[in-house]
């Protein structure tokens, strides 16, 4: 699984996994229903370069999860989702735990999350990721300080984007590598004789 932030020229990718969601999975991340059409104006209106834009790629390089994390002036605003058939592999931990390590790095002191008292996955996500969680009138409001990085932790936190970068690119490489050698092996060998020029 690769984590890294996700660009403007992903946008229709956040699109596609954001309609893919089911009923109950909208209501859950919009905290609301929403319609096909709000959630291709809500996209269209992400702003990769000022918010954090987190994604999570299988082998493939499917976008399988996102986690947005929106810029305030006193604290920053998070929310996540992950494909219905990819839930139960942590994803949505590990895209949690990446996004506080970003928000941190980047100076960030305070996180927050609203979510429906019923999204029991989010409320287990919160409590593990050690933020604190209250209930009022059916809304759920987790939040969590966050301290300032030391400068070691800068280090190995650019040294560790470098990295995963690297290995997105490599697997790029392969997943085409392995698409060519696919199309090679569908294609039936001319017998050498056909190839021969005419007399």
């Amino acid at each position: 699984m690769i984590f890294r932030p996700l660009t403007t020229i992903e946008r229709e990718a956040v699109r596609n996994l954001y309609l893919s969601l089911s009923p109950d999975d909208r209501r859950k991340r919009f905290c609301c229903t929403i319609s096909d059409e709000a959630i291709s104006k809500y996209t269209d209106r992400l702003d990769f370069t000022r918010d954090t834009i987190l994604g999570a790629f299988d082998e493939h390089l499917l976008l399988v999860g996102i986690a947005e994390l929106v810029h305030g002036p006193a604290e920053s605003e998070m929310a996540f989702s992950v494909r219905q058939d990819r839930r139960g592999q942590k994803i949505g931990t590990k895209l949690i735990q990446k996004l506080l390590q970003h928000a941190r790095m980047h100076g960030v002191g305070q996180v927050f999350v609203q979510f429906l008292s019923d999204n029991t996955p989010m409320r287990k996500m919160a409590r593990r990721a050690g933020m604190t969680v209250d209930t009022v009138d059916g809304e759920s409001h987790a939040a969590r300080k966050l301290s300032a990085p030391s400068a070691e932790e800068l280090a190995r936190w650019s040294m560790e984007g470098k990295l995963s970068y690297s290995d997105y690119l490599g697997t790029v490489g392969s997943v085409r590598l392995g698409s060519f050698a696919d199309r090679s092996k569908s294609k039936t060998p001319q017998p050498l004789k056909d190839l021969a020029p005419a007399d």
